[in-house]
Parts: structure tokens; sequence; C-alpha cells
């Protein structure tokens, strides 16, 4: 009865070895337990060593790397066997620590670390395993294999769009780095800062929309540099044409490390006899007229042929001018409107 129990005993103990992890690929640094049924003192716990060997009572050494724990466990049975230590052994390899294949999650996950690659994965799977993404991360991930460097957009890797499956295929030795707030929205916004590449946010309107938009002060244009080709590139893009018309090619898909520059306004400052005096922002074109009329026009005491502008030259001097009241304004001029004599 004993017999039969113990064989039972060993099927189901082969059985089990069998189902966990058995597609598993032994190398170095992995630690496993080797279990030699029926000999208490030849069951150990022992790492692979560099040459991807495993050292054993008895037997000595036992090259397992490269070998699945099912290859391990017949190879160990069959040094066993062959050497006339025991007949018909029974070998179960568990792997104990995955420390040969495993793969880096760094950057805009919960949980970062290293993840053993114990079956056939991809990135989306070791993601989920990192608990997916932070609510500011990117969606665009970059994989690095050795000196190679891979950026994907997770959400066509998840619906299997625009790449191929051995493209985001792992096996170990991986580094997955998940950006956090990517493209920077400065200048003349609301809310300058960084801003993640999450959900539909891909394009120029989208992140001056996600900053609180353009100030009062924002000019006209804004600037876009990105360094996809290795060099910066810069590129003055109309504001009013971004937004009038989203599907223009000038509204390009952003990527980590893009920057938007939303720079001021040129102003000009007016005082003197007028109703408003201050600084104000010059439109396109704008004339001394209408910045005199920005600023509520002339008082009782005011007149037209009592203004001034002065204008800083290439120099950097200050010129005082007395200028057409259909001249165009540049940004720091100043307008000074003096009290009428009559």
């Amino acid at each position: 009865m004993m017999n039969f129990r113990n064989y039972f005993a060993a099927i189901f103990l082969f059985l089990i070895s069998m189902v966990a992890h058995a597609d598993y690929t032994l190398g170095a640094g992995d630690y496993v337990r080797v279990v030699v049924y029926g000999d208490a003192e030849l069951t150990r716990e022992t790492r692979v060593s560099e040459d991807g060997v495993l050292t054993m009572p008895l037997i000595g050494e036992v090259k397992v790397g490269g070998l699945t724990t099912i290859e391990s466990e017949k190879r160990i049975a069959e040094q066993l066997k062959r050497g006339g230590f025991i007949a018909n052994p029974q070998v179960s390899v568990l792997v104990l620590e995955f420390m040969s294949k495993s793969v880096s999650v760094l950057g805009g996950v919960p949980k970062p670390g290293r993840y053993p690659v114990t079956r056939p994965t991809d990135v989306k799977d070791i993601l989920a395993e990192a608990g997916g993404l932070v609510p500011d991360a990117s969606e665009i991930i970059t994989v690095v294999r050795g000196d190679k460097r891979s950026e994907y957009d997770l959400n066509e890797v998840i619906e299997r769009r625009n790449v191929n499956d051995q493209d985001v295929r792992l096996t170990g030795g991986e580094t997955i780095y998940i950006s956090t707030r990517d493209v920077a929205v400065v200048g003349q916004v609301l809310r300058p800062g960084k801003y993640g590449i999450q959900g539909g946010t891909r394009k120029i309107s989208d992140f001056v929309a996600l900053a609180g938009g353009a100030t009062e002060n924002a000019g006209e244009t804004l600037f876009f540099t990105s360094a996809r080709s290795g060099t910066p590139v810069t590129q003055e893009i109309n504001i009013d044409e971004l937004f009038r018309s989203p599907s223009n090619a000038l509204n390009k898909d952003l990527q980590p490390g893009d920057v938007v520059y939303v720079p001021k306004a040129p102003q000009v400052y007016v005082y003197g006899e007028v109703q408003r005096p201050g600084m104000y922002k010059i439109d396109k074109n704008m004339t001394v007229m209408q910045g005199i009329a920005k600023a509520g026009g002339l008082t009782v005491r005011g007149t037209q042929r009592s203004v001034k502008l002065h204008r800083k030259n290439a120099e950097g001097s200050t010129v005082k001018q007395s200028p057409e009241l259909t001249a165009t304004l540049q940004d720091e001029d100043v307008l000074f409107i003096e009290e009428s004599l009559l």
C-alpha cells in the first residue's frame, strides 16, 4: 500500500512540476529547488551559476543553462541513473527566483521594478503586472533592447495597430520606460507646465487647450520645437489658424520632449491725456490711432496734434518722434499724449 501511495505521490509531484513554469528556460542567476523524490539528502535549493551550471550531490555539475525546467529534470535524472545512484529517479525543478530573464519597468507605473519573463509575454502584459500607467503618464512608451531604442503608442500596441507582434514581444533583458508629463507648454498660457500624452491628447492644439489656452497678453503665433531628427527644429504657427482648422497639417502630433512656447504679444505703453493709461497688446498692424482708442481715447485736455512716440532704435537708444496717426506701432513703443495748450 505504501509503495502504491508513493508512486502516485511521485506522479503528482512530476505533473505539478510540468505545469508550473514548464516552458521557462533556465539561465544564470535563477534560484531553484531541486527535489529528488525519496531521497531528502539530494533535495536542495541552489542558484544557477554564470556558466549555467547546477552543482548537485553525487553527480556534481549539471549543465542546465538554456534548458527548460522539464529538460533540466530529465538531465538530472539521467545523470543520477547513469551514475548508478538511483534506479528510477523522479526529479522536480521549481524556480524560486527568476533572475536570468526579467524586464525592468521604469517611470510612470504604480509598481516600477523588475518582472520575470516566465512565459511568452509582451509589452502590454508586463505593464499590466506593473499596475498599468499612473494618471500623468505618457502613452508613448520606450523599449530598450541593448543599444536599440524603440518607441510605441500603447493604444496601438493594445489594439495591435501599426505594430508587429515580434516588435513588442519580450524575452528578458529589455527595459521599458514610461515617461511622465512629457510635453512642455510654456509662455503665455493660463497653466504653463508639462503634460502627458494620453487619451485623445496628441496635437498641438490639444496641449494648448490643456494648459488653459492663451492668455490675453499672448501673441498671435506660437513656436513649436521638436528634436525628433536629433537636432532641435523650431516652427512658428498662427494660433488662430491652429484652432480654426484643427485638421491643418501644421497641427502636428506631439512626442515626448516636444516644447510649445506661446510668446508675449508686442506691447505699447499709452499714457498722458487718455482715459485709461497703461500697457496694451499690439494687434496685427495696429496704428497709433488704434492704440489711443485702446486706451479709451483722449481726455478733454488731449489732442491728436500733441501725440509723441518714444521708440528704441537699433542701437537701443530711445528716439522721440511726432508720428502720423496711421503709423504702425512696434513692440515697446511708448505713446505720450501731451496736454493741449488751447
